[in-house]
């Protein structure tokens, strides 16, 4: 078995942690300067 050290899954936690910071931060500025940001991501999803 291979196990990962509490430091392997400290620092995999804090990437995630980072990346979802970053992806919230820029989705609020996208809402904040873009009109129609939300349609937009829509009709890239469809």
């Amino acid at each position: 078995m291979n196990k990962k050290t509490n430091e392997e899954k400290f620092l995999n936690m804090s990437r995630v942690g980072n990346f979802t910071k970053n992806a919230v931060e820029n989705f609020e500025e996208n809402i904040v300067e873009q009109k129609n940001y939300l349609e937009k991501v829509k009709n890239k999803l469809e």
